[in-house]
């Protein structure tokens, strides 16, 4: 996994970066106070840049370098102009994700030339969304311990979303893993379940047991108790969930980047 850290580095920030603020329709800004968007929106800045900056340090392609740098801009430039401002447009912010996706797309195939591009955008797409969907979603809860009165069909939108993407990524990878196969060091074709047994393979079995099952068991009591309106159960519940979803998709990571599979 060392050989490939700046990439996977890279590939989480931008991914999640560029992702995240997509979120922020689940909670309009007539429904909740400037504070929220401040901090969202800075943080995926601050993430961006992190990713800017690791990507000129490893002497990335200038191409990469100049459209993560473009995408930061105007990010910033639109922070700027909505910082504490009441009139707030999720188009222009939604725009300027979707520049940014393209950026990550881009940067994604030429990690993986090989693979299929509509695989790459597919995976690369839904494994970052997960990941700034339920780090949102924890943080949505958490601003409903500082406002009482924050309306708690926000939070309820906002973890049906990720319940869906898991839903998806669930989907895709039992689809996928009917086909698995991987050649071991003696030329023999292994199954997924000969190859979770294996040393390597452990990594893929961590990887659908914490990123997709577990996430998926705590969505269902997430759910069970907003009907109860018990925010602050589910927020611990989403906080387990982030945990979770990190070091599932930590252990995703490492078999895309080792063995290429696009899960």
């Amino acid at each position: 996994m060392t050989t490939h850290l700046a990439d996977i580095l890279i590939y989480t920030l931008l991914g999640f970066a560029v992702l995240y603020p997509f979120f922020l329709w689940f909670t309009p800004r007539q429904k909740i106070d400037s504070g929220f968007y401040n901090f969202n929106l800075g943080l995926s800045g601050m993430l961006g840049g992190m990713a800017l900056v690791l990507s000129w340090a490893t002497g990335m392609d200038q191409i990469h370098i100049f459209g993560i740098a473009g995408w930061l801009g105007l990010h910033l430039l639109v922070t700027y102009l909505y910082w504490n401002n009441e009139k707030i447009s999720l188009f222009v912010i939604s725009f300027i994700s979707f520049l940014g996706c393209f950026v990550f797309v881009v940067f994604a195939k030429s990690l993986f030339p090989e693979s299929h591009f509509y695989l790459v955008i597919f995976t690369g797409l839904i494994s970052q969304a997960i990941l700034a969907g339920v780090m949102f979603a924890m943080i949505l809860g958490h601003w409903y311990l500082n406002v009482i009165q924050l309306p708690i069909f926000l939070l309820r939108k906002t973890s049906n979303a990720l319940a869906i993407l898991l839903g998806i990524r669930l989907i895709w990878n039992l689809f996928h893993l009917q086909s698995f196969s991987v050649m071991d060091q003696y030329g023999r074709a292994l199954s997924v379940f000969q190859y979770i047994a294996t040393l390597e393979g452990f990594f893929l079995g961590v990887a659908l047991f914490f990123g997709l099952l577990v996430p998926l068991v705590l969505h269902f009591f997430i759910w069970r108790t907003l009907k109860l309106h018990a925010t602050q159960s589910a927020t611990g519940l989403l906080y387990i969930s982030v945990l979770a979803i990190m070091v599932g998709d930590l252990c995703y990571k490492y078999v895309l980047f080792q063995n290429g599979l696009l899960l």
